[in-house]
């Protein structure tokens, strides 16, 4: 039998979190100490803090506690810089909160930091060290610690660049706070690093990182985003970090997306090169992000069902017209503005070996094509958001007759039609959470991409 330490050798050492939430929403102190206020010539010192705040949305905010309230009547609202006196960083701030009555109110300014702290060099950086909220608990590689072994690393591959995500020990206790409690809590620790070792700015990083908020949002199914960047030279000694906010972080919340909880990390690992070709090509990009975005919007349900169906469409029209028109030049320009929406989908669903026909699990929405003589899935859904948006009263009625069930069906349909689009485009050949398979039990809905 495989003892214990054999297996702890074959396992790789956990990433170690900078920063940690004892529970979900508890604010993370990145600073205590001597701090200095300078606005318009005018300097004031002090002692006080920084901290990253989550509620009602992430924030960085210090609060400068002044125990001589002489000169702060000369402060004013607005603009400051401020210096963090013991690290020797420093930081342009929006002060939002200064004291006005000395005698019945303490001394405390208050205010959030607009751009980031930095912390000595941004270049010669060995590796970056960040963090991620509410992700998912899949099964990777196994990480151990000097007193547990779990798999939960996550590896991304690709150009120069190695990603390693690993997930907290006790992740599942996490997810279940913020399943009760709601919010925000640090669930992963990862690593950016260059695959050759060379070192590296970090204007080299902020484009994957950026990516990498892109990346991991879509296969989550709302915003998350690397955060509280720390970074280290060759010696692991710490010579930067950015601690403000970049990109929006969504709240917990219990959705599914086309990667299944508990699903194996590889199915990510397999996914990131494609992924990271088509957001380095100017062609895709800008369609890679709207498309992105209308797909957690309408994960989302932004605007409820009917408004999720409606922002669906405008993904499939981008990038029908990026795949059919610009990339492939199957379609001038002039055709496709003359063609019906149902019949642009129709096209971009068959480039990407998408199946046209309507799933035989949704039922309701069958029901309602036979009925309507809807010959295929994009039909039934570009009819349905046609008389959604369009003013036309008899359109209007129509739809309003059409029963609630249908349009969750239509619902369902879009989204899982707009996961096998990106999936495709991202070259993805592995396993997915099949949203519309409706089997009996959650593992089963796991399958292979249609054209896999």
């Amino acid at each position: 039998m495989e003892s214990s330490e054999s297996r702890f050798k074959q396992s790789f050492p956990a990433i170690i979190p900078i920063y940690l939430t004892g529970e979900p929403n508890q604010p993370i102190q990145l600073y205590q100490g001597s701090l200095k206020i300078t606005q318009e010539g005018t300097v004031y010192e002090g002692n006080g803090t920084v901290f990253f705040e989550w509620l009602p949305s992430p924030d960085v905010k210090f609060l400068f506690s002044k125990s001589d309230n002489e000169f702060l009547i000369q402060l004013e609202l607005g603009k400051g810089n401020l210096n963090l006196s013991e690290i020797q960083s420093y930081a342009e701030v929006f002060i939002s909160s200064i004291p006005m009555d000395f005698e019945h109110e303490s001394g405390d300014i208050s205010g959030t930091l607009n751009k980031p702290a930095i912390l000595r060099s941004e270049n010669n950086l060995s590796h970056i060290v960040f963090h991620l909220t509410n992700f998912h608990q899949f099964s990777g590689m196994p990480i151990s610690t000097s007193r547990a072994m779990w798999r939960g690393r996550l590896i991304l591959e690709a150009e120069n660049w190695n990603v390693f995500i690993d997930s907290l020990q006790n992740l599942g206790d996490i997810i279940k706070s913020l399943e009760s409690k709601g919010g925000y809590a640090i669930t992963h620790v990862g690593r950016l690093e260059r695959s050759d070792k060379k070192p590296f700015t970090t204007k080299d990083a902020d484009d994957v990182l950026e990516a990498l908020h892109w990346f991991v949002s879509f296969c989550r199914g709302f915003r998350t985003s690397p955060i509280l960047l720390v970074g280290y030279d060759n010696s692991s000694e710490k010579v930067w970090e950015n601690c403000t906010y970049s990109y929006t972080t969504s709240a917990w919340r219990s959705v599914h997306s086309w990667f299944a909880d508990s699903q194996d990390s590889c199915s990510l690992g397999k996914l990131f090169p494609g992924f990271l070709n088509r957001w380095r090509s100017t062609t895709w990009n800008q369609p890679i992000r709207f498309a992105i975005h209308w797909y957690l919007e309408s994960i989302a349900q932004a605007g409820a069902v009917q408004g999720s169906i409606v922002l669906m469409q405008a993904a499939f029209e981008i990038l029908a017209w990026t795949l059919l028109v610009e990339e492939k030049g199957i379609i001038s320009q002039q055709e496709f503005e003359k063609l019906k929406a149902a019949e642009k989908l129709r096209h971009l669903l068959s480039q990407c070996g998408v199946p046209l026909k309507i799933p035989d699990s949704l039922t309701e929405l069958l029901k309602a094509s036979k009925e309507l003589n809807w010959v295929d899935g994009a039909q039934a859904l570009t009819e349905i958001r046609n008389a959604i948006v369009h003013p036309n009263p008899k359109k209007r009625q129509k739809y309003l007759n059409r029963p609630f069930p249908e349009q969750i069906d239509a619902y369902k349909l879009g989204l899982w039609y707009l996961e096998l689009i990106l999936l495709n485009l991202f070259e993805y050949k592995g396993k997915y959470f099949n949203r519309i398979a409706n089997k009996e039990f959650y593992q089963e809905n796991i399958e292979v991409v249609p054209w896999g």
